[in-house]
């Protein structure tokens, strides 16, 4: 996908600045899709001012790119010979990006650095032909809402395991009633082929295993089964994650699975709703980390760039700054310590559950680098897989076995 966008990008490229010296000033482009985002907007302000102002010979310049936009955006800029200088991705996007070597090797600037020994181990997902090419800002695991008034009401309990789960998820599901048992991305959407690999986690099973892809075998299948029974039976059709989450807020859905971001979308309920809404760590295993937020260097800068480009990193990731990124977006920061003080922790309580989800958190999705490599078009595949495993009543055996045989075309593994 990349090389066709990158060959579409020679024509009528746009001029975009990276970095351009004036007067003994250094200008960085830093391009990001947060800077409109609650909580992530005021902390990159906060960030940019502080680190301009310990720096005035380094200018932050902020470039803001929608995230359905980003990776086109990204590609005409490369493609133009003027990237940015620091690159916001995500863990999803990284091997595509990566694989076009676009971003530059860091082991020699990590060395020594806190990077190198307070970590999460999810840094290690940065990896590639065995170099670190970027360092994990934010870190994540998936979290379990639900409504304390409504469960209550129909008598069930707060579940405690998968099965109790499954099951309040189906006691409260009545349409005619206008509530569902769950919400969940349920059409064309990224997160979509996200759901379908974490009722693969908890079902114990792995779509690639041995180099080779693995969806056809009976431990998929049942999961996949059970994706189907949990979430195509519970929760309302047609929706993509704004609409599950705003749905959940209003008092229409039960349960919800979701991000630690979802905490502060909370505050939109409504005053009577709010004090209802709980989140808790998952109460099964395993803890489930889908991605966090990571920055990157631009790969042929100059040595001044690239040095002032390291020198931003390093002022986002100090301690005072990642608390109060954690407390700013409720998402864990890369540290593998606490960064909050017992202030902190008395003030925001669901912090220290987001936290401790945070550090047990793995990775659900293939670690095979030919996945990761295409994993757009992994997605694209996977994704029409989960849209028909929960609207169609096709056997999920053959849905599977589809996909399965699509994906060894697309992107073989051996």
């Amino acid at each position: 996908m990349i090389r066709r966008l990158l060959a579409a990008a020679t024509v009528g490229v746009v001029a975009l600045g990276t970095a351009l010296p004036s007067f003994g000033q250094t200008t960085l482009d830093f391009s990001s899709w947060q800077f409109e985002d609650p909580g992530t907007k005021d902390w990159l302000a906060e960030v940019i001012t502080g680190f301009e102002a310990a720096n005035p010979d380094i200018k932050i310049n902020k470039v803001y790119v929608p995230f359905a936009d980003y990776l086109t955006q990204m590609t005409v800029r490369f493609a133009s010979g003027r990237p940015p200088a620091v690159i916001q991705a995500s863990e999803g996007t990284f091997a595509a990006y990566a694989q076009e070597g676009w971003f530059a090797g860091l082991d020699d600037r990590i060395a020594g650095s806190d990077v190198a020994t307070d970590w999460a181990g999810a840094q290690s997902n940065l990896l590639w032909d065995g170099e670190s090419r970027g360092v994990l800002m934010a870190n994540n695991a998936l979290m379990l809402f639900y409504n304390e008034k409504l469960i209550a009401d129909a008598g069930v309990a707060v579940p405690t395991n998968f099965e109790e789960f499954q099951a309040a998820v189906a006691a409260m599901t009545n349409p005619d009633g206008g509530v569902y048992g769950l919400s969940a991305v349920t059409t064309e959407h990224p997160t979509v082929m996200e759901d379908i690999h974490r009722y693969m986690a908890f079902g114990n099973a792995e779509a690639t295993k041995d180099g080779a892809y693995n969806l056809t075998s009976p431990e998929v299948v049942a999961a996949v089964e059970t994706y189907r029974k949990v979430v195509g039976k519970n929760a309302p059709l047609g929706n993509n994650s704004a609409v599950a989450r705003q749905l959940f807020v209003d008092g229409k859905t039960a349960f919800l699975i979701d991000g630690p971001w979802v905490w502060s979308f909370l505050d939109k309920a409504t005053p009577e709703m709010r004090p209802n809404l709980k989140m808790v760590e998952i109460p099964w295993g395993p803890q489930l980390s889908p991605g966090g937020i990571t920055y990157h260097i631009a790969e042929g800068l100059d040595e001044a760039t690239a040095d002032a480009a390291w020198k931003f990193i390093q002022f986002a990731i100090q301690p005072e700054y990642q608390r109060t990124y954690l407390i700013m977006t409720g998402q864990p920061s890369g540290r593998a310590s606490s960064v909050l003080t017992e202030a902190d922790n008395a003030e925001f309580p669901h912090l220290a559950v987001i936290g401790a989800a945070a550090a047990k958190g793995v990775p659900f999705f293939p670690a095979d680098q030919a996945v990761r490599a295409g994993f757009a078009e992994y997605t694209a595949i996977m994704r029409s897989a989960a849209l028909r495993v929960i609207s169609t009543d096709d056997p999920v055996e053959t849905i599977l076995a589809d996909a399965q045989a699509e994906l060894e075309r697309a992107i073989p593994l051996k």
